[in-house]
């Protein structure tokens, strides 16, 4: 039976505003993630994908409903307990690369084995260029982010997300800030990992063409899923 990395069960997130207004941003949500999936989450802007991204990262608590993350449930953990969760068990990727400028590829590749605190600098410094060098970048381990193009900077992060080989990688508008042409290689690194490595990939996109390289697609209108389900049959369908 194929093991579940995430049980997403009847979660409900409302933003309680001044005046006595809310907003009931996610409505009654479930959904199940399998290890070695490729999914793909899609909505129109204020739909709510950004605020269940945030769930699925425990960036974020769900005001109501279950969430249960490779067999933990996560939903009541304690900020410590959920900061140790992403940590071991969550690679993120941002549209904004959201390196440190000043400090070297390796050095940024590095920095989640600080937080981790499971090794010393020559072991972290070890693992890092192992990353690098996998995501394909031999011989820039000394460079600096401003040294680099916006591609090879979120092939730095992908390195960054792997480096404490985590049960998926999350990755909110990865190809964002990137051309068609390197946006392309990027999906492509992505599926890689996924067919090759077997990593469980959630991806964020507003942009059909993206999500097109993954194999499932969860799409989000007003809070609720309204399509789960193969990605190209779903492209199929809208033609």
């Amino acid at each position: 039976m194929p093991e579940k990395v995430i049980e997403i069960k009847d979660v409900c997130k409302t933003y309680f505003m001044a005046g006595g207004m809310k907003q009931d941003v996610l409505k009654h949500v479930d959904m199940t993630v399998e290890r070695g999936e490729f999914v793909a989450i899609m909505g129109p802007s204020g739909a709510g994908k950004s605020t269940f991204m945030n769930i699925l990262g425990c960036l974020d608590r769900p005001t109501s409903g279950t969430y249960i993350l490779g067999g933990k449930e996560v939903s009541a953990m304690t900020d410590a307990e959920l900061a140790r969760i992403r940590n071991r068990m969550i690679g993120f990727v941002f549209q904004g690369f959201n390196l440190l400028m000043r400090r070297t590829l390796t050095d940024n590749v590095a920095l989640p084995l600080i937080y981790a605190d499971d090794t010393d600098k020559a072991g972290r410094i070890k693992r890092a260029v192992e990353k690098l060098e996998l995501v394909g970048l031999r011989g820039f381990t000394d460079r600096y982010p401003n040294q680099i193009s916006g591609g090879m900077q979120q092939r730095v992060a992908i390195a960054r997300a792997l480096i404490n080989a985590p049960e998926m990688i999350l990755a909110d508008e990865p190809t964002g800030n990137l051309d068609s042409k390197t946006s392309d290689e990027i999906m492509l690194f992505l599926q890689q990992l996924n067919r090759d490595r077997g990593i469980t990939i959630v991806l964020v996109t507003h942009e059909p063409d993206i999500a097109a390289y993954a194999k499932r697609l969860v799409r989000i209108v007003d809070g609720r899923i309204a399509y789960d389900g193969d990605v190209k049959a779903y492209m199929e369908q809208q033609k």
